[in-house]
């Protein structure tokens, strides 16, 4: 076929194509890099604070009302825009089923994300966002940690053994390094508690012990992280010392009345807490414990718009609800790396559309 054949062949052709991605495939393609996945995380809290994303907020289905959520489940939309040299939108779709692991031997998150070219709309991949989504949060919390707590942190304190917990200490250590030297972790599930201690001391060349309560845990932690599945506030504030950042990534962990110990409270997007009426920050100043105008959005911070830890001395929370820009961000990041490396599949999604 000559030449001009073949562009008269391409010039005719309306095929519109995808990369699909399996979990397999997006863990070839670095989805597991946490260092990667910092990059991709900070990129979009940049954005974030520059105003220069759409993310509206997400739609969730509960069977019940938002303590349901912690039995029952939930399924979260979460769509997103991201502008300057990303410029990429997509959504993510997950389920998060709590009774999976011990009803059906599965995980209890599962997700979905779509990448879609901003400027004809059509889909650039379909692809499991399953380890997207915990590589990302536990990324926001390793950016949160960077700018809020003290750069000398050594000891870590994390509250539940599960895969949030896993990511959570691979980005405060892919942040603080060799600095980290003593991992706390405490978990109801004492068995759960020691297979997760030996795993993570290995994975990460770092001393991780099982602790024998919360409060163990956290004492004496420069850097504390919950992150479980309860249903009732057990976090006293007065626990934490002098100095401590504490990134609280569930829902009921600490009571809105604990607020007071801390002094400052950040979180990712205050308007999205607001909209999913759970998080304890959203539940202090609908409780007027703390006020509105004093949460700060981090992405604020890192763009120099709001002031970030003051003093060595100060106790910040950090509250994130989990914005759908990070998902779109490190989604992004591994589908490039699937594209240079050449993996995945090209699916169609038409060969030629049937209406115009």
């Amino acid at each position: 076929m000559s030449t001009l054949k073949k562009l008269e062949k391409l010039e005719q052709s309306k095929r519109v194509g995808f990369i699909y991605l399996s979990q397999e495939e997006c863990i070839r393609s670095g989805g597991l890099d946490m260092k990667g996945t910092l990059i991709a995380i900070q990129k979009s809290f940049e954005l974030h604070g520059q105003g220069d994303v759409v993310q509206p907020s997400k739609p969730v289905i509960r069977w019940g009302g938002p303590e349901t959520e912690e039995t029952r489940g939930r399924i979260m939309t979460m769509p997103s825009y991201l502008g300057g040299d990303l410029d990429v939108a997509g959504m993510k779709w997950i389920p998060s089923m709590p009774e999976n692991p011990k009803k059906i031997g599965q995980p209890r998150a599962s997700a979905i994300i779509i990448l879609t070219d901003p400027n004809n709309g059509f889909p650039l991949a379909i692809m499991d966002g399953t380890i997207v989504s915990a590589m990302r949060t536990g990324a926001a919390t390793g950016i949160a940690a960077k700018y809020l707590a003290n750069p000398n942190s050594k000891v870590v304190g994390i509250i539940g053994a599960g895969v949030q917990s896993r990511t959570q200490l691979m980005a405060i250590v892919g942040v603080f390094g060799s600095n980290i030297e003593e991992i706390k972790v405490y978990d109801l599930n004492l068995e759960k508690t020691c297979e997760f201690a030996k795993e993570m001391s290995n994975e990460l060349n770092v001393s991780v012990s099982p602790a024998g309560s919360a409060e163990e845990a956290i004492k004496g932690s420069d850097i504390v992280v919950t992150a479980t599945m309860s249903s009732y506030p057990y976090v006293k504030g007065e626990w934490l010392k002098e100095g401590a950042f504490h990134s609280e990534i569930s829902f009921w962990d600490t009571d809105p009345a604990e607020l007071i110990h801390y002094n400052k409270v950040v979180v990712d997007d205050f308007e999205h807490v607001k909209h999913h009426g759970v998080d304890v920050s959203y539940r202090a100043v609908r409780d007027g414990i703390i006020k509105e105008e004093s949460v700060v959005n981090l992405g604020e911070i890192i763009t120099g718009k709001k002031t970030g830890r003051e003093n060595s001395k100060q106790k910040i929370l950090f509250n994130p609800i989990g914005m759908s820009i990070h998902d779109v961000s490190e989604a992004f990041r591994v589908y490039e790396n699937a594209k240079q490396l050449g993996i995945g599949n090209d699916l169609s999604l038409w060969e030629n559309p049937h209406w115009l």
